[in-house]
C-alpha cells in the first residue's frame, strides 16, 4: 500500500487517537461509550503508522471521476 497521508495529518490522527483512550478511560473502557472510542483510537493509531487512509483513496478515485465527468 503506498502511503496517501501528509505527516501533519498522521500527527493529528495520533492526537486524536490519544484523546480517545483518554475519554475511555473516563467513563469507563467497559461502557458502551469507552469500547467505540478505543476502536475509534484504534483505527486513528493504525492509520497513522502505515500513513494509509483507504477512505483518502475512495475520495480520491471520486473526485478523479468527477473530473472526468
Amino acid at each position: 500500500m503506498k502511503r496517501n497521508m501528509h505527516a501533519a495529518d498522521r500527527f493529528a490522527r495520533i492526537v486524536l487517537a490519544a484523546a480517545a483512550v483518554w475519554l475511555a478511560i473516563a467513563v469507563g473502557a467497559g461502557t458502551a461509550g469507552g469500547v467505540v472510542a478505543l476502536v475509534f483510537a484504534g483505527i486513528m493509531t493504525a492509520t497513522a503508522v502505515s500513513g494509509f487512509c483507504p477512505l483518502y483513496l475512495l475520495a480520491g478515485r471520486l473526485s478523479q471521476r468527477r473530473k472526468l465527468a
